[in-house]
């Protein structure tokens, strides 16, 4: 936990506003559901199936997936949504937003086929066809970008099984998918979405895309309430561990933004146009060669020097950078 939690933490929900008004709506109708005075408002979010479809009662699916009902699934979802919210800086607010929609729809359409279709097949896993509650489908379809997209580094070995600081993350999302087998389906229906949505079917990203007026619209009114300042450029760890985790985590997403610059280049007249416009951010200028002490100082550790060479190219000719490089490497 705490390594997530670290987890570029300085930066808190900077150009996240999407996320933090998400985990905010979430917080208050959990934690409402959970007082007394309104717990009777639990019953809104049960969903038989089989009763709903054959009582037309369709808007009952939509409220089961509002909020989540057990303290503990909100707590590991929280957990979950905060790190995630790199991928709202990656892709932007509108995009963000766009695909969280996407997918909880997919998800959610996905769930209602898969129960129903278990129920009448004679497989009670849903105790009678009851729809879990919970917005599954904002935290699962995620778990695909993740694993395609934010790169591991191995940071240690246990019974000669690497742990990785993605290692965590994926526990804490099992966590949430094996609560029963009924929110492990919902967990599975979530990733088959992040697939979808991935390899674009059906042009389901073309589809589903919020238009630009209601983008601008959204900024406009509930932007300032959801802004965030923005964070200290300086190491805020309070031990050399912490400042040397940041320190990584940051060269992972300057890596990790100048690989979104070379894709976004090679997409359409928008790509470009894009990449234009974000060139002095996601593309710098090449650093300059490194001096012959800083490559002096890395051979003389015992690395060779191509690698010593090819490290301080990534790092900008940070030493300490590079070391961390070659080490992680070597590991």
């Amino acid at each position: 936990m705490a390594t997530i939690l670290s987890r570029s933490s300085t930066t808190g929900f900077y150009n996240a506003p999407v996320t933090k008004g998400l985990m905010g709506c979430l917080f208050l109708t959990c934690t409402s559901l959970n007082v007394p005075l309104f717990a009777h408002l639990r019953r809104y979010l049960i969903c038989n199936l089989p009763e709903v479809i054959s009582k037309g009662e369709i808007w009952r699916i939509l409220l089961a997936k509002l909020s989540f009902v057990d303290m503990k699934d909100l707590v590991v979802g929280f957990l979950l949504m905060y790190y995630f919210r790199i991928f709202e800086r990656r892709y932007g607010s509108h995009k963000f937003a766009s695909y969280l929609i996407a997918n909880q729809c997919v998800t959610t359409l996905l769930e209602t086929v898969t129960v129903l279709s278990l129920h009448y097949a004679g497989f009670d896993l849903h105790n009678g066809g009851h729809l879990p509650p919970g917005p599954y489908g904002l935290i699962f379809p995620l778990f695909v970008s993740y694993y395609c997209d934010i790169p591991h580094v191995a940071q240690t070995r246990v019974l000669g099984v690497p742990i990785t600081g993605k290692t965590l993350t994926y526990l804490l999302g099992l966590q949430l998918a094996y609560t029963s087998p009924a929110t492990a389906i919902s967990a599975l229906c979530g990733v088959v979405s992040g697939l979808i949505y991935r390899h674009n079917v059906l042009y389901i990203q073309r589809l589903t895309f919020i238009p630009a007026v209601v983008g601008r619209f959204a900024a406009a009114t509930l932007g300032p309430l959801l802004a965030s300042a923005p964070p200290q450029e300086t190491l805020t760890g309070a031990t050399l561990e912490l400042q040397r985790q940041e320190e990584m985590e940051l060269w992972d997403q300057q890596m990790l933004m100048r690989q979104r610059g070379r894709h976004m280049q090679m997409e359409g007249d928008e790509g470009r146009r894009a990449g234009a416009e974000l060139n002095g951010f996601l593309n710098p200028q090449p650093p300059p060669p490194p001096s012959e002490d800083q490559i002096q100082t890395l051979v003389a550790m015992g690395f060779d020097r191509q690698r010593v060479l090819s490290a301080l190219r990534d790092s900008h000719n940070d030493v300490n950078t590079a070391s961390h490089i070659l080490l992680q490497q070597a590991s």
